[in-house]
């Protein structure tokens, strides 16, 4: 025998989810239930405490999906940018990753209704694809109490080698050189006839720099 807020399994009897159930009532000492497909159930022989529990737990049911009917979003879905239809929010669409944050006011009020609705195992619960923005991967992160993950910044070879000088051409074969950390200490590297560099050296690093470049 179980008996929650979502089943009613009283072997050999019944063992449904009280969505499927319409009502429930006494006739002396049995228990009838109704179903919502009209077929009715009598259960006889069950103790008083057990037969209140029943009622309590259909109660308690009834009491969450009355509170869930009752928290209508505060706009439109077809309003919101990536949603044009309800299975927006119940699948994961790859097409609408990048689609912009849902208004804080649905992402409260959908996490309320799990909370009310005792829908606290993860296992059950919708699962977000990593990186995806999508408006069902929001939700099932709001209500599972995660964050999304962030791709890492993807750093180039070319950016992980050590910049000895910030070359920039400023004329015709005419380049200025700037050490990356001291910017005060810069030359002016000629590449026209003579080769020059205002550093007064020969051959100078400052001229090798601008040719590797």
């Amino acid at each position: 025998m179980k008996i929650n807020r979502n089943i009613l399994s009283i072997p050999p009897y019944i063992s449904t989810a009280w969505r499927n159930i319409n009502s429930i009532y006494t006739e002396g000492d049995n228990l009838v239930i109704l179903l919502n497909s009209n077929e009715k159930i009598i259960i006889p022989n069950l103790e008083k405490s057990i037969i209140n529990v029943i009622f309590d737990s259909h109660s308690k049911f009834l009491e969450q999906k009355n509170v869930a009917m009752s928290l209508k979003l505060p706009i439109p879905l077809g309003d919101v940018e990536g949603i044009d239809s309800i299975n927006s929010i119940m699948q994961h669409d790859q097409k609408n990753s990048t689609a912009q944050n849902l208004p804080s006011e649905i992402i409260d009020k959908i996490q309320s209704i799990f909370k009310i609705m005792g829908m606290e195992d993860k296992e059950n619960l919708p699962k977000a694809e990593p990186h995806c923005n999508c408006p069902h991967c929001q939700i099932a992160r709001a209500i599972r109490g995660e964050k999304k993950e962030t791709l890492e910044e993807v750093v180039s070879e070319k950016d992980l080698k050590f910049r000895d000088w910030d070359i920039k051409q400023t004329g015709d074969k005419l380049y200025e050189v700037r050490d990356p950390i001291n910017k005060n200490e810069h030359f002016s590297v000629f590449l026209g006839k003579p080769i020059g560099c205002t550093c007064g050296k020969k051959n100078c690093i400052h001229i090798k720099a601008v040719l590797r470049s």
